[in-house]
């Protein structure tokens, strides 16, 4: 029996909101067999046989698949936005820019096997789901509509390289267990954004065995195919000027051991480990090139080991207690700012664990991970100013963070990335202390890596934040019942599989979202991204590896 005393506390209870509606055994049916037949029997089968027979320049069979009804709309080859550079031509269509006028299947199918005809030999044919559900939701066995992804690639007949990529808003007459065995299943096709992109050679090249750099000695998971817990980030890549040369040397830091590279010019590389005083072995993957001590050579950190650089001639360990007040404990990763702009570089660490208080989420308020400042007072000297500048972070398990001037006040403001739980945005008070900032309406978390620099030259620096994303997970969600969550937990569920964002920094410490608008989000499950001019026109390009694991040993995982 329960007793209630007090008119207050009886109203408090009973005014009590009803728990949040969950995901019913119905609604977890539902999705399975929406996901089943939109991507497993559409995307897994189907579509693979629509792209073979476009690839095989097969006309009766492609046109097969095509409704006699079917109503298309493609982009005029004239139309969009060209960009021209000393590599390559670009031309671009977006949802602003006008599809052509209306076409049956005959034509359509013709067009396509024009795009196909531009190629010398067999290219690289692909369609993919993006987003598929019932058009009345609940049935599942009447017509479908989505989106779908198109991808052209190889050697052209003229000469020279290409790719075409096309994103089609579709209707599929019905999907079900036969649909690949069928045809007519294609109702509709039309195109809201497309890319093509012609050059005469690739922008890079793969030159590892010319330069002396030994990846053989890294890490492959493939090789350890026995060991149960197979590693998922096995290392980095780092680069430094250690000796001031002039030329770029590099760290390689890996679970099989560590290397150090010294750049001889000409793109050749010599290993140095041993005898710059690098140990191997040392713990830890995460490391960090910076000048602690003002003497004009960077210091290395790794893991929890730090190296002194004596002039560019050899790597000295410093012991914590000893030699540096500095001690590092396990973290994800380092960045490194003058925070309080007094001609010492500081050191943040990000991702310390800690014991956990509470649930673990992707959602709401986690408290898993702490972050570290360390304020450099000089001579190898660190004061822990983490809780009293209030840089410790928001609890969630933190992956990277980098330092900018947000709001244009010629102080380093910091943001994260973080898996669980939402990114951080720091404002530096110039104080010594910081404030906590939201992001732009959204979740704003999801994410695996950062990176900021100022991709449309206005003189405010830009960050992109790597986010997990996949087709997979967009569809389902989008199958999701509204109001199978409260609206506020719905928003975040929707927005964490957007992809990678981009922020347009608006100079006043703001940001708007950029990332689907500009074509830069749906690029996998993303890692490190690093913006970057790679043909040198001023502009910063953005890099953005993709991949979790591989699943077939000789292909890359993204």
């Amino acid at each position: 029996m329960l007793i209630l005393v007090g008119g207050l506390g009886a109203a408090a209870l009973l005014a009590r909101p009803a728990p949040p509606p969950m995901l019913t055994d119905a609604d977890l049916k539902y999705l399975q067999d929406a996901e089943h037949f939109g991507g497993f029997v559409l995307g897994d089968r189907a579509l693979p046989l629509l792209a073979e027979a476009l690839r095989d320049d097969d006309r009766e069979t492609l046109v097969a698949y095509f409704s006699e009804s079917f109503e298309g709309r493609l982009f005029d080859n004239n139309s969009g936005k060209s960009t021209t550079y000393p590599f390559a031509t670009f031309r671009s269509w977006t949802e602003d820019t006008a599809a052509g006028e209306p076409t049956g299947r005959d034509e359509f199918v013709e067009t396509l096997l024009a795009y196909r005809r531009e190629f010398d030999k067999t290219p690289s044919v692909t369609w993919k789901v993006m987003q598929m559900q019932p058009i009345t939701r609940g049935q599942l066995d009447g017509p479908w509509e989505g989106s779908l992804k198109l991808r052209l690639a190889g050697d052209r007949v003229d000469g020279g390289l290409a790719e075409r990529v096309i994103k089609f808003r579709c209707r599929i007459t019905s999907i079900h267990d036969k649909t690949p065995e069928e045809d007519g299943w294609l109702a509709s096709c039309t195109a809201f954004r497309a890319q093509y992109a012609t050059g005469k050679t690739r922008l890079m090249e793969d030159i590892t065995e010319r330069t002396g750099i030994d990846v053989g000695r890294l890490h492959d998971t493939w090789n350890h195919s026995e060991s149960p817990q197979k590693p998922t980030i096995t290392g980095g890549v780092y680069l430094s000027d250690y000796n001031q040369d002039g030329r770029l040397d590099l760290l390689l830091t890996d679970v099989s051991g560590h290397q150090l590279y010294r750049g001889e010019g000409g793109g050749r590389f010599s290993d140095v480990t041993l005898e710059m005083g690098i140990d191997p072995k040392a713990v830890g993957i995460r490391a960090v090139f910076a000048d602690f001590d003002n003497d004009g050579f960077e210091d290395l950190l790794i893991g929890e080991t730090i190296y002194r650089n004596d002039g560019g001639r050899k790597f000295v360990v410093l012991e914590p207690g000893r030699d540096t007040s500095l001690t590092l404990g396990q973290c994800t990763a380092f960045s490194v700012v003058d925070f309080d702009r007094d001609g010492k570089l500081d050191l943040y660490a990000v991702g310390l664990p800690q014991p956990m208080t509470g649930h673990v989420g992707w959602l709401g308020d986690n408290d898993i991970d702490r972050n570290q400042l360390w304020r450099n007072t000089g001579d190898w000297k660190f004061e822990d100013v983490t809780e009293a500048s209030n840089a410790k972070g928001n609890g969630a398990w933190t992956f990277a963070a980098v330092w900018f001037d947000a709001n244009s006040d010629g102080w380093p403001d910091m943001m994260t990335a973080c898996e669980l739980g939402m990114n951080a945005f720091l404002v530096n008070n110039g104080d010594g202390t910081f404030r906590e900032v939201d992001l732009p309406d959204g979740f704003g978390g999801f994410s695996m890596g950062i990176t900021v620099g100022d991709f449309d030259n206005d003189g405010r620096p830009d960050p992109y934040v790597a986010n997990m994303y996949s087709k997979a997970g967009e569809r389902i969600v989008a199958n999701l019942r509204t109001d199978a969550y409260d609206r506020r937990i719905d928003a975040k569920i929707r927005d964490f599989v957007t992809g990678s964002e981009l922020y347009h920094n608006q100079g006043d410490g703001t940001f708007r979202r950029l990332g689907r608008t500009i074509g830069v989000s749906d690029v996998g499950w993303a890692y490190g991204p690093t913006y970057v001019d790679l043909n040198n026109d001023g502009l910063v390009d953005l890099y953005a590896p993709v991949g979790f694991q591989s699943i077939t040993p000789g292909r890359p995982d993204g």
